[in-house]
């Protein structure tokens, strides 16, 4: 067996740490491997190299897994002649109080979302986890997008919509069909957790900064990712600051 280093996020731990278990493949790109793993706080694990958007339940190789199953035990993961042991941890972000710009910048218009994603209007309670989750094509609906991008702004502004969201996320996580990795990634959004890309645009945003380079990289996320998590972003500050205003 030939013993290699990864990288891993924090988030991963309690994966590592619990009992041996195999898990399945349920998506592979040129990329990462995403994995269903049964464990309600990483219902999904991501093993990907370097050139993979840095999602925050990551596992970072220089070689993916094999097609087939992954195994866990004795704190590392093998597939194939393969084991990975972790060699470096690393933190995903988690943006914390930031306080919402008292006016949103007048920026071009993004990529556009799908037409056929139900966007949430410019109110107050305009957002329907529902009604977003699931909600168009892609391994992360955009309607999932800009859900995740609605709660990360939500937990780092201390939104007070945070709590009825999470509630309605959950319930819709339940009741409504999405792909394995978007409810893995909205399972993490909820608690504040985001990618790297969407950590810088949503930090710059609010503290003042140059954007036009956290935003273009956010972009670049996927064919479309990058344009709903803006929305769901502008959703969350846009009417809040209408609420605070009326």
């Amino acid at each position: 067996m030939h013993q290699a280093g990864c990288t891993a996020s924090s988030l991963v731990a309690v994966l590592l740490d619990g009992p041996d278990r195999s898990l399945s493949p349920v998506v592979r790109t040129s990329v990462s491997v995403h994995y269903e793993t049964g464990l309600e706080e990483l219902p999904v694990l991501c093993v990907a190299t370097s050139g993979a958007v840095l999602l925050p339940n990551t596992v970072v190789v220089d070689t993916l897994p094999v097609p087939g199953p992954l195994r866990v035990r004795s704190r590392g993961l093998s597939a194939g002649t393969v084991t990975w042991r972790v060699r470096r941890w690393f933190a995903p972000p988690r943006p914390t109080g930031l306080v919402p710009p008292l006016v949103l910048p007048d920026l071009p218009v993004p990529v556009p979302v799908r037409c056929d994603v139900p966007l949430p209007g410019p109110s107050y309670d305009a957002l329907v986890p529902a009604a977003l989750v699931g909600a168009g094509p892609g391994l992360t609906p955009a309607g999932d997008d800009v859900l995740a991008g609605a709660l990360v702004t939500a937990h780092a502004t201390g939104d007070p919509r945070l709590p009825s969201w999470r509630a309605a996320t959950r319930t819709a996580l339940v009741s409504r069909r999405t792909t394995a990795v978007s409810r893995g990634l909205l399972r993490h959004a909820l608690d504040g957790w985001a990618t790297p890309e969407l950590a810088a645009y949503l930090t710059a945003l609010c503290s003042g900064d140059p954007l036009e380079d956290p935003r273009q990289r956010l972009l670049g996320v996927g064919s479309s990712s990058g344009a709903a998590l803006i929305a769901g972003v502008h959703h969350t500050l846009s009417t809040r600051l209408r609420q605070g205003a009326a």
